[in-house]
């Protein structure tokens, strides 16, 4: 219905551009050569969120007793929270792929070199919506699970709470690359351009008239 394919390991360009070209009039965003290095992009860009989401955490928690007891009840409830940051990994990608058109091609690729998960479609979108798609997966998974964390912390018993909270870190943190698209997309699309990825690089192109 959706048209989302969960692919394997992603071993090379080929697997994503099949051979297709690159659309006549595409400017490659100036991202740097790898994954690594969009991850430390998103990372500074990220990093006032990031230290915002543990500052709140501190303050809220000296306000409240989360006295942590170290015992079975709170080793199954942080192994069952690894579980679930596993599952929410490609939850995080299929929001992505929700954002994009719905008759396009979506895949869902793990890149085990780089340590990521991406989600891959050619389609072209607009600039507000390639940002939209990008911020939807640490907006829903992230910030508004600490917010809600945040505002009924007093009636969530620990350790609960902490694995609540923990997981809306790592959604955060987790979406640093999705920061650097953000923030290439601000800084260098026009006003009007499209936004498409063609293999591991994102372009932008003016709309046809």
């Amino acid at each position: 219905m959706f048209r989302i394919k969960i692919k394997g390991v992603y071993q090379s360009e080929s697997d994503l551009t099949k051979g297709k070209p690159l659309l006549e009039g595409a400017v490659m965003f100036n991202e740097g050569k790898s994954l690594q290095d969009a991850f430390l992009k998103g990372f500074f860009v990220g990093l006032p969120l990031i230290l915002s989401m543990i500052l709140l955490t501190i303050l809220k928690c000296r306000t409240i007793d989360y006295t942590i007891w170290i015992d079975g009840k709170t080793g199954v409830i942080f192994a069952v929270m690894l579980a679930v940051l596993f599952l929410l990994t490609y939850v995080h990608e299929l929001i992505h792929a929700l954002f994009y058109p719905k008759d396009a091609v979506k895949t869902i690729w793990k890149a085990p070199k780089q340590g990521a998960y991406f989600v891959y479609c050619d389609a072209p979108v607009k600039k507000s919506r390639f940002i939209l798609l990008c911020a939807a997966p640490a907006v829903l998974l992230g910030i508004v699970p600490f917010i809600a964390w945040y505002l009924l912390a007093d009636f969530i018993p620990m350790p609960y709470g902490l694995a609540m909270v923990f997981t809306a870190w790592l959604m955060t943190v987790m979406s640093i690359g999705d920061y650097a698209n953000i923030y290439h997309t601000v800084r260098q699309v026009p006003k009007g351009a499209k936004v498409l990825n063609y293999g591991m690089h994102s372009y932008w192109i003016k709309e046809q008239k």
